[in-house]
Formats: C-alpha cells, sequence, structure tokens
C-alpha cells in the first residue's frame, strides 16, 4: 500500500492507493475481528494540519488502514526505523509482516511538550479524564456517514468548551468501509494524532478502563503487566507502537473501575454534558444492555437514584443476563454483593446464578500498578493526580481482583450477608478524595 497526504484550506487528506495482492478487503483490529471493505481510499478530515511529524503521520497512516495493507507500504514521508520497530512486535508479526519501503534514521524523535490532549468521546469514562485533568485539551472526532455528518451532542459539549479548550474535528474516518466501524481500536485517536504537532501534544490520554485493560472484559483478570514481555511496554502491541515514536497513548483510568469513572463523571451527567447513549433521538433509551449496566453502576454509587428496573425487564436484558461469562460481570456482582438491597430480585438471583461473589469493594479503588504502563514522567504526573480522587487498592482487594474470575466452582456456598459498615464503605470511597482536598 502506498499513501498520499495532502491538504487544502481547512482541511487535510489521507489516501491509500492499493498496489499489487491487496483487495480493500481486512478484518477489524477491534471486537470480534468483522471482515469489512473499504470503500472510500481517502480519508478527509476538517482541520488543515500546518506541520505533521513523519512518524506520526505514518503511524496515523497504519492505524487507519492496518487492516487493509499487504506486505508492504510505503508513506507519504519518510519515516524512522523506530516506527518500523514498532510494527516487528511479535503481536503485530502474528498477523502479518510488513515492509517498510522508505526508512530514514535522519528522522528525528518526535518531542512533544507538557500538553496533554483527551481523546474525548463524551460518555463516563472519558468524562472522568476530563474531570480529573482540566487543563488537557479536548479533542472529540465527529463522524460522517454517506456524505453527511451523524449528529452528536457531544460535538455541542465541546463547542461550548470554547476553542482555547478543546476542539470536534469532523472526519469520514469511522464509516470509510462496509460494514462501518473503525478499522483499529486506536482510530478513537486519529484526531489527536492528527494535531500532536502543530499543538505540541506530549500524551494522549483516553478513557480504557480496568474492566477492559486488566478483567478481559470481566471475564476474569488478565496480567497486562507480565504482557509487557510481548506486547511491549505499554501491555498493548498498539499503545506500545504509539510510544515507540514518542508519543505515547495512556489511560489514567486503566486501573479504575466504571463505578468510579461514574462517580467523578456525576456532576457532568447532572449537567447534561455526558453522552453514552443516543438511541432515544439522541438521548439514553433506558432499554439497552449499555444503559441498563450504567443504571446498575449508578444505583450502586448513588444511593439515592433510582432508575426504572421495569424499563429493563425484556427479553433483550434477560439473554444478557444469562449470558456466560457475563460481560463485565464484575462490575455486577460487586453491585449485588455488596449492596444487593439496592437491586430487584430478579437482577441478584440472575448475577448469583454462575458469577463468582465478590466480598471487597476493590471496583471502588485503583490498582496502582497500572501506572507503570505508563512511561516517565507522565506515569508519576498522573498517579499523583488520579490518587487526589480515588484511593489505591489494598493488598487485599488486589488479591481478590487478581483471583476474580467467572469460571463456576463445583460447589458454590451460600453468599454471607454483608455488613453495614461495608456498604457504608461505598460512600467513603466516594467522598475519600473530598477529604484529600
Amino acid at each position: 500500500m502506498r499513501f498520499n497526504y495532502w491538504t487544502t484550506p481547512g482541511q487535510t487528506h489521507i489516501q491509500a492507493i492499493l498496489e499489487d495482492g491487496e483487495d480493500g478487503y481486512g478484518k477489524r483490529e477491534e471486537g470480534a475481528g468483522t471482515l469489512q471493505h473499504l470503500e472510500e481510499t481517502t480519508a478527509t478530515f476538517d482541520y488543515e494540519v500546518k506541520e505533521i511529524h513523519p512518524d506520526v503521520l505514518g503511524l496515523l497512516c497504519m492505524v487507519i488502514f492496518y487492516p487493509f495493507i499487504g506486505d508492504s507500504v510505503e508513506f507519504p514521508k519518510p519515516v524512522s526505523p523506530r516506527l518500523k520497530q514498532a510494527f516487528n512486535n511479535p503481536c503485530f508479526l502474528s498477523r502479518k509482516t510488513i515492509e517498510f519501503r522508505n526508512l530514514s534514521s535522519d528522522v528525528p524523535v518526535y518531542q512533544g511538550s507538557k500538553n496533554m490532549a483527551i481523546s474525548f468521546g463524551g460518555g463516563i469514562d472519558s468524562t472522568a479524564v476530563r474531570a480529573m485533568f482540566p487543563e488537557a485539551f479536548i479533542v472529540h472526532e465527529a463522524h460522517i456517514k454517506d456524505g453527511q455528518e451523524i449528529k452528536s451532542h457531544s460535538t455541542e459539549v465541546v463547542h461550548s468548551l470554547g476553542k482555547e479548550k478543546g476542539t470536534v474535528i469532523t472526519t469520514n474516518a469511522r464509516y470509510m468501509s462496509m460494514p462501518g466501524g473503525w478499522h483499529t481500536w486506536p482510530c478513537s485517536t486519529c484526531t489527536s494524532l492528527l494535531l500532536a504537532t502543530d499543538m505540541q501534544i506530549g500524551i494522549i490520554l483516553t478513557g480504557s478502563i480496568l474492566g477492559s485493560s486488566f478483567l478481559w472484559n470481566g471475564s476474569r483478570f488478565w496480567d497486562r503487566l507480565a504482557a509487557r514481555d510481548i506486547h511491549g511496554p505499554s501491555g498493548n502491541y498498539w499503545q506500545s507502537a504509539f510510544e515507540a515514536i514518542g508519543l505515547p497513548m495512556y489511560s489514567p483510568v486503566t486501573g479504575v473501575s466504571e463505578f468510579q469513572t461514574m462517580a467523578l463523571s456525576l456532576p457532568y451527567l447532572d449537567s447534561n454534558e455526558v453522552v453514552y447513549c443516543q438511541e432515544s433521538d439522541g438521548h439514553p433509551c433506558f432499554k439497552c444492555t449499555k444503559c441498563f449496566r450504567r443504571d446498575v453502576i449508578r444505583g450502586f454509587v448513588s444511593s439515592d437514584y433510582q432508575p426504572n428496573w421495569e424499563n429493563y425487564t425484556t427479553e433483550t436484558i434477560r439473554k444478557f443476563l444469562t449470558k456466560r461469562p457475563l460481560y463485565f460481570g464484575h462490575i455486577f456482582s460487586t453491585a449485588t454483593s455488596i449492596c444487593p438491597e439496592r437491586f430487584p430480585e430478579w437482577l441478584v438471583e440472575a448475577v448469583s446464578d454462575g458469577v463468582q461473589t465478590i466480598d471487597r469493594d476493590w471496583a471502588m479503588r485503583c490498582y496502582t500498578k497500572s501506572f507503570e504502563l505508563c512511561p516517565a514522567p507522565w506515569s508519576e504526573i498522573i498517579q499523583e493526580r488520579v490518587l487526589k480522587f480515588i484511593p489505591p487498592m489494598s493488598v487485599e482487594d488486589i488479591d481478590e481482583m487478581r483471583s476474580w474470575s467467572q469460571s463456576v466452582p463445583e460447589s458454590k456456598p451460600e453468599p454471607e450477608p454483608k455488613s453495614i459498615a461495608v456498604t457504608q464503605s461505598i460512600e467513603s470511597v466516594i467522598n475519600w478524595r473530598q477529604e484529600e482536598e
């Protein structure tokens, strides 16, 4: 694959040119690996780049078009051997080996500044990052599908912040293929990559949480730190590629569960600045599995929040709750194990069937070893800030988290009733950051 790159007034364009052996088909580097066909070959952004580092541009090309690249690639500008080495990671090589045709050892290492950018989706998790890092510049991607911009309340939220605080960049990058969807999960950071050189961005912050990073979507503990032997220093091969060129991409909530991101986002929920479902004319539908999980989380962290649980007595939710492993099962187990009185009996019974009971409120705390996945000096800066808002896990908390698994034991003992002290500890953890201040 060969790439072209050019700008026009108010826009930037990155074009992929298919070569011999490339048919425009590839599997998404996200989710179930759906087969996609590249219908449009030019990604267009409504931002005119003034300057872009060759390695940042090369990584941007890889992030957008990786599934469709054959056995070699030529970038708009020569890139450094650092970028090539990043894609010699065993995880990439297990998929394919790519020859980098235009390399130059003269390309300097990208160096940003202390500027932080948040790749902002507008949901609970990226809003929690925004709450902890108010100085970070917000970058939100608006999507074009079939030539029309998809309307989103998040776009309005970011516009309301003012140009000094954030920006919205509109692009067709998410809907260039059939079926649609980002080609790789780091595509959510494309607009931040595009801005990086002009804004001297030193790190890109995201909202990837504990359940995704360490708990295999809530099915079992996965030791991401041990995975560095294969995935590289970040514990994830794509993030390690960012780090290799000098522009780390890291989530401050890597070691934090959705309970704490919800607690941090409550003021923004109250002011209508959070979007996590748009199925009801751009607003939450309070019927889907995502709304269901969010209501369980909010019901746990806020004792005065009372969802209409009747909305969820549907076949869709029943099937969701009976599937094992239960998606993000640690969330449902924590809520129904520690505070069963806050939830309907049908929910408590459904979760208790084949899902390990959680006895400690470690999901309300931070797994501090997660900061080891971020390079210095950012790791120290981010850890200090996060721990002003969220208390660290104890040794006992970590032991229970690491033993988390949805595999069903041979004989399941009856759960012991939770003490008042355990239930009260939820409120104490939420209020902990206020005491620290």
